[in-house]
């Protein structure tokens, strides 16, 4: 178990795969702009973090 901050596979590709799902399942990211896509994606990728670790039991 690494620390996502370091560790290599948490990478932009499983961000946009995660995105990929997302999108094959009907949810959208907000079309405000390139601004809010960027806060969006932010928090995604924060949340996406937050998912491995509990995932990989790292945050008891």
């Amino acid at each position: 178990m690494g620390n996502s901050i370091t560790d290599v596979r948490f990478t932009p590709l499983l961000t946009a795969e995660v995105q990929t799902v997302l999108e094959k399942h009907g949810y959208r990211v907000p079309s405000e702009g390139d601004h809010v896509h960027e806060l969006v994606m932010a928090r995604v990728d924060i949340a996406l973090k937050n998912l491995v670790e509990v995932f990989e039991g790292r945050t008891w």
